[in-house]
């Protein structure tokens, strides 16, 4: 055999022992890899199982929510409901309460006015109480009040009567006074038609001038003869005073209002001759 033949022998049994190794390598790796694959599906047919465990765990709790969101929303729209009926009832209640506040008022204002009357009545009926023992006290024989008060009654009604005719014969009275005062305002009439001065009609007064100041003075009441009202009479017709002193006649003053506690009286004066002085001192008299 030629050398290349043996070269080419050796070279096929060295390729056919790597063939071999390789081979063999090959075959523990196909192995290893069988191996690691069935651990590999066994692991994920684990995780599978765990996820399909844990979704089915999920699927469930998830429904669970479902279902107890559900009965909150229905909670929630039953309490909304509850509270809306309640917010009405409130209103209710509080329109309710003011009315009854109002009647209440309404109920104290009128216990307060019966009270009111109560206490009048009982007052009242207490003093007709006092009246009647004081009446029964005072008569003699209680069996007799009946009799007592037909005759009380009887003078009563005598009493009412004579009252009566009193009170005709005053109404004839004032009748006749009414006449009589249409007579004398006739007269009067008739008097000053003929120079007759209102002021002629004054009370007799005279006094003494205790202070004078422009258009107004005081007189000093020494004489009332006739103790005359004098406040009543300037109510009814004011009068006038003569002032004067020893070189005669100054000037009028006429009387507006009387001082009791002075005896004086507080007078405008009116200068018929141009205005003079009038002095403390001078004499006024309404009859010079």
């Amino acid at each position: 055999m030629s050398p290349i033949g043996r070269v080419f022998i050796v070279l096929n049994l060295v390729l056919a022992a790597g063939f071999a190794v390789l081979g063999g390598q090959l075959l523990q790796n196909q192995h290893n890899y069988k191996e690691l694959l069935a651990q590999e599906q066994d692991g994920r047919k684990d995780d599978a199982d765990k996820a399909r465990n844990t979704i089915s765990q999920l699927e469930t709790e998830r429904t669970k929510f479902e279902v107890a969101s559900t009965t909150s929303s229905t909670e929630l729209t039953a309490a909304k409901l509850q509270i809306a009926r309640e917010q009405d009832d409130n209103k209710r209640l509080s329109q309710v309460t003011s009315d009854q506040a109002a009647e209440l008022k309404k109920a104290v204002a009128l216990q307060e006015a019966a009270n009111t009357d109560a206490k009048a009545a009982y007052k009242a009926s207490q003093d007709a109480y006092n009246s009647s023992i004081a009446a029964i006290a005072s008569r003699d024989e209680a069996v007799r009040a009946r009799d007592d008060a037909t005759g009380e009654n009887r003078d009563l009604k005598n009493t009412i009567a004579s009252l009566n005719g009193t009170i005709d014969e005053k109404d004839l009275k004032i009748a006749s006074l009414d006449r009589d005062n249409s007579e004398n305002r006739l007269l009067i009439a008739a008097a000053e038609a003929n120079g007759f001065i209102r002021s002629m009609a004054a009370p007799s007064l005279a006094g003494t001038v205790t202070n004078a100041s422009g258009r107004l003075c005081t007189i000093a009441v020494g004489e009332n003869p006739g103790n005359v009202d004098i406040q009543s009479v300037i109510n009814r017709m004011p009068f006038a005073f003569a002032i004067y002193d020893d070189n005669g006649y100054k000037c009028d003053a006429i009387a507006t209002k009387y001082e009791p506690s002075a005896n004086a009286v507080l007078c405008t004066l009116r200068f018929t001759r141009g205005e003079v002085i009038i002095r403390t001192g001078d004499k006024a008299s309404t009859k010079p």
